[in-house]
């Protein structure tokens, strides 16, 4: 098989029917489309095309199907959006893609379907309730009964899961030469159980504890309940106990394409080694400055190689591009814009305390560069930060209050009945907020607070649990049970019950449980009749911020992570400085004044080099404007490097 230039030509037809073209000064992404013979790397810089390139590459291959002996292709990305990203393109051209032998989705997906559901259903004689790491991980805390299991052991290994080394949302199997054992996520270590300081545990009985968790994870398994990481520790068994499996699968495919190769974990591109057979062309395309994975302490698996590139972008401009040639891990002092915009980049200094008035400044900024005209709202606006959990410190709620209050849940908090009665009780994560947030919205009616670095401040979630986990391990396991009783009743609509089950259990035995005293102020909120209905649409505009302003009222800034807009484009993005062990300013300042990062000798420099990933991914959505919010402090001590740098500063 080959692709020509004609072809090339008639696909740019049809992807852009004129206003369009897959031509570059280099010939990158002709040579990328066309190769289709050999397994190749493929880097390519945000808004390159590169997802284009490659649709156009499919559509190409489609027309050339069946290949010889019935094979097909294999697409393997790392979310749902981007598959869908490729329905919506291709549209009824994409028919014969999806289809038999070929096959599109994640890998999570890939990995689910053709090794770990076969091997499970194969050694337990029923299909997995679910492959989910967050219901998985509820179930730990909410199985109070486990075959040869002493309860005393039981809440002990439940308790060490409460502790603040995060065990508990990764906690999986591995084989190893002493057999299966416990883990902290794929390809961890054996997990070493120690007695928690506040535990007066008798001597020797770690090993009871961790038999105790293992006993509890096994029995968690073998209800049907997977973690995705379980999923790859049955992948790998099954791969272990039926080699053959691999030569089967090998033999569907002819080519393999992985998308956004970039976010690829160890464990993930180690079994894609092991499936595929050096017969198969792979192709991996992705960015590495763009390698923002979940756990911000993983690394791309993605191994340095001679790679094929896509260097200008299609979407940012050049001063953009500017920016980003230094503000990444790899910088690139090549890097070009071909928007045809020419706004400088801005900078909003804002004064501690100050941070609330950073999104009604941006807006002003908006509308005085005539961004916000009906016609220029193709591409949506918005204000994108790293930090987006309650916590300590600058986060995205800090210039955006109602962030972290509410997100995407239907929920009010004006009283206990309505935010139970708005709760969605098909969601078990739900019924957890909305609990804990009204355990939250109590204290803080009481005007209890506690002690931080920076003085008595209320409660928000972390600080809460990190409470409960320390000095009442038996009253949170005692709550997560409760939660657990009272969803499975919302399920049913037993919604009055709950409520009356919830009331007296607060008042009366978790809070003072805990040695809170709650004031009439709380108890009004507990005790309340008072239903306050949420119309849809105050449900949609809880992310979305609107200017105070009457002329500038119809621009909506959304507001949202940076991982929550990876791949979008955007008219105008705005990056909130949020804190990351010091504020992300501080890590990047020097990068923002144009100065290429170079890794420290014998040091990793952990910190710095995950925010430049983030903001490297932040900073090049904008097509026409890119802001960064930027405390005082920092761009007074180099305002003159970063003027010179290109930044307009307000």
């Amino acid at each position: 098989m080959e692709i020509a230039e004609n072809d090339i030509k008639r696909v740019e037809e049809i992807f852009f029917n004129g206003n369009g073209s897959f031509q570059d000064e280099k010939g990158e992404r002709y040579a990328f489309i066309s190769c289709l013979d050999k397994s190749i790397d493929v880097e390519a810089c945000p808004g390159s095309g590169k997802t284009t390139s490659l649709l156009a590459k499919l559509y190409l291959l489609s027309e050339r199907m069946p290949f010889e002996n019935g094979k097909g292709i294999c697409v393997l990305t790392h979310t749902n959006v981007a598959i869908e990203e490729i329905r919506k393109k291709l549209g009824n051209k994409a028919d014969r893609l999806f289809q038999y032998p070929n096959f599109f989705g994640t890998i999570q997906s890939f990995v689910d379907k053709y090794l770990a559901i076969p091997y499970y259903v194969g050694k337990n004689k029923l299909r997995p309730r679910t492959i989910d790491s967050e219901i998985a991980t509820k179930r730990l805390f909410t199985t109070y009964h486990v075959n040869h299991v002493s309860r005393q052991n039981l809440n002990r290994a439940k308790i060490l899961l409460h502790q603040p080394n995060g065990i508990a949302s990764n906690l999986t199997l591995k084989r190893t030469e002493e057999g299966v054992v416990i883990v902290k996520g794929c390809g961890g270590d054996k997990i070493e159980v120690k007695i928690p300081k506040n535990q007066n545990w008798e001597e020797n009985s770690e090993t009871q504890v961790y038999e105790a968790l293992q006993a509890l994870k096994i029995d968690i398994l073998s209800n049907g309940y997977l973690s995705f990481d379980d999923a790859y520790f049955y992948a790998n068994e099954y791969l272990m106990n039926y080699p053959r499996i691999k030569q089967t699968i090998s033999s569907r495919f002819s080519h393999v394409f992985i998308d956004e190769m970039q976010d690829t974990y160890a464990h993930q591109d180690e079994i894609i080694k092991e499936i595929f057979d050096k017969h198969i062309v792979i192709q991996r395309i992705g960015d590495p400055n763009q390698a923002i994975l979940n756990d911000s302490n993983s690394e791309s698996a993605w191994e340095d190689s001679e790679r094929l590139k896509i260097t200008g972008s299609r979407r940012f401009s050049q001063p953009i591009a500017k920016v980003l040639r230094t503000v990444a891990l790899n910088g690139d002092s090549e890097l070009t814009g071909t928007g045809e915009a020419t706004i400088q980049p801005h900078i909003i200094s804002y004064r501690n305390g100050q941070e609330t008035q950073v999104l009604e400044r941006f807006v002003s900024l908006i509308h005085k560069l005539g961004l916000d005209d009906s016609d220029a709202q193709k591409d949506p606006i918005k204000a994108v930060g790293w930090v987006g959990k309650e916590k300590d410190g600058l986060t995205i709620s800090s210039y955006f209050p109602s962030f972290s209050k509410v997100m995407v849940r239907k929920k009010s908090l004006d009283t206990l009945k309505s935010a139970v009665q708005i709760c969605e009780a098909t969601n078990p994560k739900e019924v957890y907020n909305t609990v804990m947030d009204c355990c939250l919205e109590i204290l803080r009616l009481a005007d209890i607070k506690h002690d931080t670095p920076k003085g008595r401040r209320y409660f928000n979630r972390t600080s809460f649990l990190g409470l409960l986990k320390r000095h009442h391990p038996e009253s949170l396991i005692t709550l997560n049970g409760k939660i657990s009783i009272w969803g499975r009743k919302l399920l049913v609509n037993k919604t009055e019950e709950v409520i009356q089950e919830i009331r007296p259990y607060l008042k009366d035995i978790f809070f003072p449980a805990i040695n809170f005293t709650l004031n009439k102020y709380a108890n009004a909120f507990i005790d309340s009749e008072e239903v306050v209905e949420v119309t849809e649409e105050q449900l949609e505009s809880k992310n979305t911020f609107y200017s105070e302003q009457e002329k500038m009222r119809q621009i909506p800034i959304e507001v949202g992570t940076v991982h929550s807009v990876k791949g979008e484009t955007h008219r105008v993005t705005l990056y909130l400085e949020t804190f990351y062990h010091k504020s992300c300013g501080q890590h990047l300042i020097d990068q923002l004044i144009g100065t290429p990062y170079t890794p420290p000798q014998n040091k990793k420099d952990t910190y710095k080099k995950a925010c430049l990933k983030i903001a490297h991914v932040g900073m090049s959505r904008p097509t026409h404007l890119l802001c960064v919010a930027l405390n005082e402090e920092i761009v007074e001590a180099h305002r003159a490097g970063l003027e010179e740098n290109g930044w307009n500063i307000i």
